[in-house]
């Protein structure tokens, strides 16, 4: 599969209103967008553009999903470096690559792969079950259609259908197999002798020259921690004054706009049996499919015949044979027109003529109907005026939250006017550091990431809004900079001297090591060299990767090591922390026996090494793409 690649290839949403902003962009905005400057993109991929605002989303993407996985360790600056920003960029131009690759190599999405992959997705299922209204009421609550939800799917399928045909065409060899648990069982025979540390007597103190050399030399390491002082506004929720009743006919007016979310749509439990054939067979090979279809239907029709045995002995769809066909309840819009016209004529019980899609020919069973029903407004009342209250109370939020950005933007030297008007208090915080401070508020990664801007900083300017979570909004400005400046001697002398003693101290350990590994490669013997320094020589017998009762240290040192011959003994010197060193010698190395492993433990470590391999070949893959598609970059409009 590679090669033929190789041979074909050489590929809960928030909207600020910003009224003040409309006037400077009918200026500047419109003549730039005419220009040859006015280019949007930050990266080019053979003839396909990434936008500054599918970069920005997957960038969002991103920071969302490093601060769901650190947590209280999360720290927004990380993501503010250029090697951050260039990640997520080249994320976005390897799945470009993929995309377009496997949509010149003819590998498109079926619309039976794409909803096989919508009805496997968890979050669309009640009671074990895909549910078409879970699925539209879900996508409606995040801002997406069916539509716009299936279009991004099909993309990611497009990307994945490279990778994953690589998947299955790699494979890992039974010596490959028997390689790594070669080495995963190893054990290896150890001598060595472990170093004190130098006592305190011999690092000694460092004088004034000294600390006063070192504090010069390692003058980054000693500053001041840059700080802000920040004054904020926040729109909360819980200050705010919403509407708690609501009319009857207002009521009335939103059920009738909204009646579809009440109508059950009807459904169709069928079973169908697949006789696949490319839609670009010979016309010998569709009649014989068809033929084939064509007999099914008369057995199928036969007094007494069991559809789902007929179609686990000959369906050819891989994903529902082994359950009779059964391919759950079927609403209108979610299989292959023709599939979907010929399921929806027929009358529960009967089975169908063969029906021709992209995939082959169908035989279907519909074996029960759901009919639609709409909910009358009195079984939905509840529902609707809590989401009308839900929507006031989301409104008269939002509105205010408006207001306090407009107002901002058109001054944004000052939080007075804003206050002023909503009758909010400013509020102030700091000094913090980029870690954030005692004040919870000061912690938040996004408060912290608003704070140590550049230009905030610079210009003394408002914030855009930012989204503290539970509905509430804030805007903030720095009021005071405390930058991050050399300290003096005497401020971190403690720090300097620790420092330094850590510093003279791995220099002794280093330099006695040494010296005493120039002995042993000479005439002396470990045992004459331990025996002077007053120390012993230690063994570890069959000693394996994850073995105990040994500094782990010396471990991941002896499995790094060579295997010793008599031209070449493997000794070294370890640094084991603390100060200590020790002197370590390989004396033997015994390969584990793969012939013990358990056939199950086998085939699960085969399939990673297959993984592996496949991983491996799909880099290469992507590095060959960037040859066939020119990549351009604009890493400047970042």
């Amino acid at each position: 599969m590679l090669q033929t690649i190789r041979e074909k290839t050489t590929g809960w949403i928030a909207t600020v209103i910003v009224g003040l902003l409309i006037i400077p962009f009918a200026f500047f905005g419109v003549n730039n967008y005419f220009s040859d400057q006015a280019q949007l993109w930050v990266a080019m991929v053979g003839e396909q553009e990434i936008s500054q605002d599918t970069y920005r989303q997957r960038f969002e993407e991103y920071r969302q999903q490093t601060r769901q996985m650190m947590g209280e360790r999360f720290d927004p600056s990380q993501l503010e470096t250029p090697e951050a920003k260039r990640r997520v960029l080249d994320s976005l131009v390897e799945e470009s690559l993929l995309r377009q690759a496997a949509r010149d190599l003819g590998l498109a999405v079926s619309p039976r792969q794409l909803q096989d992959e919508i009805m496997k997705i968890d979050a669309f299922k009640l009671d074990g079950q895909f549910n078409p209204q879970q699925y539209r009421t879900l996508l409606a609550s995040q801002g997406m259609t069916p539509l716009s939800f299936e279009q991004r799917l099909r993309d990611e399928l497009e990307v994945r259908a490279l990778p994953q045909a690589l998947g299955r065409s790699t494979f890992a060899t039974a010596a490959e197999v028997d390689q790594y648990f070669r080495m995963r069982d190893q054990k290896r025979d150890l001598r060595y002798v472990e170093l004190p540390a130098p006592a305190d007597e011999a690092i000694g103190e460092p004088d004034q020259a000294a600390l006063e050399a070192y504090h010069a030399e390692h003058a980054d390491k000693y500053r001041s921690e840059e700080k802000v002082s920040i004054e904020y506004l926040v729109v909360d929720p819980a200050g705010v004054e919403v509407p708690t009743s609501v009319d009857e006919d207002s009521l009335r007016e939103r059920y009738e706009e909204q009646k579809a979310r009440f109508t059950e749509i009807e459904q169709r439990l069928a079973s169908h049996i697949l006789i696949k054939v490319p839609e670009d067979a010979p016309a010998e090979e569709q009649m014989a499919a068809q033929a084939r279809a064509k007999a099914l239907v008369e057995q199928a029709r036969a007094e007494g015949a069991d559809f789902a045995a007929l179609a686990r002995e000959h369906s050819e769809d891989i994903g529902s044979k082994a359950t009779g066909g059964d391919l759950g309840w079927i609403e209108s819009g979610l299989t292959d027109p023709a599939f979907e016209s010929a399921l929806f004529a027929m009358e529960p019980g009967s089975i169908s003529e063969p029906v021709k899609t992209s995939e082959g020919w169908h035989v279907i069973q519909l074996r029960e109907l759901r009919p639609g029903d709409v909910k009358p407004f009195e079984a939905v009342r509840d529902e609707v005026e809590a989401e009308y209250l839900a929507g006031e109370r989301e409104r008269v939020i939002s509105e205010r939250a408006g207001r306090l950005v407009d107002i901002t933007y058109r001054d944004p030297t000052t939080l007075a006017p804003a206050a002023n008007e909503l009758g909010l208090e400013i509020q102030t915080a700091g000094p913090f550091g980029r870690f954030g401070g005692e004040d919870p508020l000061s912690s938040h990664p996004e408060v912290l990431k608003a704070a140590f801007q550049a230009r905030l900083i610079r210009e003394k300017t408002s914030s855009d809004p930012i989204d503290l979570g539970d509905g509430r909004t804030m805007v903030l400005r720095v009021s005071e900079h405390q930058p991050s400046v050399p300290m003096a001697l005497e401020e971190v002398r403690d720090q300097v001297a620790a420092d330094w003693r850590r510093d003279r101290s791995r220099q002794l350990a280093d330099q006695a090591a040494e010296a005493l590994m120039a002995k042993w490669t000479g005439e002396a013997t470990l045992e004459s060299i331990a025996t002077e320094a007053g120390l012993e020589v230690k063994t570890a017998d069959d000693l394996t990767r994850n073995g105990s009762g040994i500094d782990p240290q010396l471990v991941e040192a002896a499995f790094e090591m060579p295997r010793p011959t008599d031209l070449a003994p493997q000794r070294q010197v370890v640094e084991l922390g603390a100060g200590r060193r020790a002197l370590l010698e390989v004396t033997d190395v015994t390969d584990g026996d793969p012939s013990t492993v358990a056939p199950a433990e086998r085939q699960s470590m085969q399939d990673q090494l297959a993984q592996t391999q496949a991983a491996t070949e799909v880099r290469e893959l992507i590095e060959l793409l960037k040859t066939r598609y020119e990549v351009k970059l604009a890493e400047q409009r970042l």
